[in-house]
């Protein structure tokens, strides 16, 4: 186990990293701060990486960073973030919808909000997901979350 999770009884390994108060007011789920279920932003290799990262990074965080911001950090060419959106149409554009999933709630997570572009592909990212697990909760609650949250 690494610093960035607890063990939680409930739930498996948690999450522990700050979260806005935006975020933890309306995304209430235990998911969001369960390490252990591939299902949740965080219980995959890449939303655990993303959040471990900019949780160290929050000061490079602001009210105008975007999900496209996050995704573009560390490609050789920030035109890459296109390509990887595009991926979210493809029957195996799994991996980048899991990394979208993760970059958008770890925007949210720190920073309370999310772009509207951002808004977008994380929904699509997660309909990409549903595609390939079938309806699963995890997703469902994560969606339902999304396009309530204002």
């Amino acid at each position: 186990m690494d610093d960035e999770t607890t063990l939680d009884d409930e739930t498996g390994p948690g999450i522990d990293a700050p979260a806005d108060d935006a975020f933890t007011d309306h995304f209430t789920s235990p998911i969001y701060d369960d390490a252990g279920d591939e299902l949740a932003p965080f219980g995959t290799d890449e939303g655990a990486d993303l959040l471990a990262d900019w949780a160290a990074r929050t000061d490079e965080l602001g009210p105008t960073t975007t999900v496209r911001d996050l995704l573009a950090d560390g490609l050789d060419d920030p035109a890459d973030v296109d390509g990887m959106l595009a991926e979210l149409d493809d029957e195996d554009g799994v991996d980048a919808a899991t990394v979208v999933v993760g970059a958008g709630f770890t925007l949210l997570r720190l920073t309370g909000q999310i772009d509207d572009e951002g808004r977008t592909a994380v929904l699509r990212a997660l309909a990409a997901l549903e595609a390939f697990h079938g309806e699963q909760p995890q997703l469902s609650r994560m969606r339902d979350d999304l396009e309530s949250f204002v």
